[in-house]
């Protein structure tokens, strides 16, 4: 079987949203009914709006639903659902149609969400949302993106459906999962021999039971994870254990840096920079290629470096400007006003009365800065 659940994880820039992307089309293009999507002219090369494909309502499950004109004005999403009454239907009727319209219909194939520190299980699954009507406070289950986009899949089993989670260690993990960890398990999924069930906390059936939510064999689930931001070591047991876990790093191969700008290599420069971040931090803080791509101008590179690249050190190196020098290749204890990357100045010591000495902790501090005029040949010495 193919794997469902994925996780591309890498340093920042080195194209883990946009693989998820790729690997989510070629996904959806294994359907069963994959002619039905007219995907032909589609290719997993072209990004551009590459979700907006699949965010059309053209195509819908069986709705109960005769009345076309009725129809379009529930695909509006700005139509008056406060009116008591509308084409005869009530607006409990109109609600319900809505919403199957809207939140359960066929498309989208692809959803996307992004996992935060206060992104709970009542986001992703169900929780209880306060609404008020005609001044009265009424609470009612709202549905999260995972509980809808499996129920989607199940009432479209034809189709193959793909949840992207992006930024996936940066929420708390085993809270927004829960119980749904054991659900992921390909074998666990709806359909297989151990297929499982788990009953939902919030949502009850006709005769009050509680709902029960399964996975089905249709729905994969891809995520990103920024290895910067959270080791990949700290990773729950039971996530590992149950997604594939696929490398992204920088790639030194691509077209686009195999280019030299006013004499610049982009590749030996990009690569020079991550060899010596990755002896004086660990290969995790590399950084991405995604920096250096549509780059067609000098002022263009040396634009990045000034308003990317050394901010981006200065984030890792904590503002340890003699790091951050053995990283560009250039000196720090002579790192002057007319050449180089970053120019540097003694502080005036003489600003200090004389009973303060002793409070200065640094006599022999420099202040660093990014010299504004630096050329191609001071990028070419990154690498030279």
């Amino acid at each position: 079987m193919e794997k469902l659940n994925s996780i591309f994880y890498g340093p920042a820039g080195t194209g883990k949203t946009r693989e998820s992307i790729k690997q989510a089309v070629e996904i959806v293009k294994k359907s069963n009914d994959s002619d039905a999507l007219n995907l032909s002219e589609y290719e997993t090369s072209n990004y551009d709006g590459i979700i907006s494909l699949f965010n059309n309502v053209s195509n819908l499950p069986e709705l109960n639903i005769t009345d076309n004109d009725l129809l379009s004005d529930i695909q509006n999403p700005r139509i008056d659902i406060e009116k008591k009454k509308y084409r005869g239907y009530s607006k409990a009727d109109l609600v319900n149609m809505k919403n199957d319209v809207l939140e359960y219909r066929l498309y989208p194939l692809i959803e996307t969400v992004t996992f935060h520190p206060s992104y709970s299980y009542q986001d992703f699954v169900e929780g209880i949302t306060v609404e008020t009507n005609n001044k009265n406070i009424e609470y009612t289950v709202k549905d999260g993106i995972f509980k809808k986009i499996c129920k989607r899949a199940i009432d479209n089993p034809n189709y193959n459906y793909v949840l992207i989670i992006d930024e996936i260690n940066r929420g708390d993990i085993s809270s927004i999962f829960g119980e749904l960890f054991t659900l992921l398990e390909d074998k666990k999924r709806l359909g297989e021999n151990e297929e499982l069930k788990i009953n939902l906390p919030y949502s009850k059936d006709n005769k009050g039971n509680p709902e029960k939510l399964a996975v089905p064999k249709n729905l994969y689930i891809l995520a990103t994870m920024n290895t910067v931001d959270k080791s990949i070591a700290l990773i729950d047991v039971a996530l590992r254990r149950r997604f594939e876990f696929i490398e992204c790093m920088p790639n030194y191969d691509l077209e686009d840096l195999q280019q030299k700008i006013d004499d610049v290599n982009l590749s030996k420069l990009l690569q020079s920079i991550n060899n010596r971040i990755a002896i004086l931090k660990n290969e995790h803080y590399q950084i991405g290629h995604s920096y250096f791509l549509n780059i067609t101008k000098i002022g263009e590179l040396t634009e990045i470096f000034k308003t990317k690249i050394i901010p981006l050190l200065q984030e890792y190196f904590y503002d340890d400007w003699q790091s951050i020098c053995a990283v560009l290749n250039q000196s720090y204890n002579n790192a002057k006003s007319d050449s180089g990357i970053l120019i540097s100045s003694n502080i005036n010591k003489n600003i200090f009365n004389d009973e303060f000495e002793e409070l200065i902790e640094f006599r022999n501090k420099k202040i660093f800065k990014v010299n504004q005029d630096f050329t191609n040949k001071d990028l070419i010495g990154i690498y030279e």
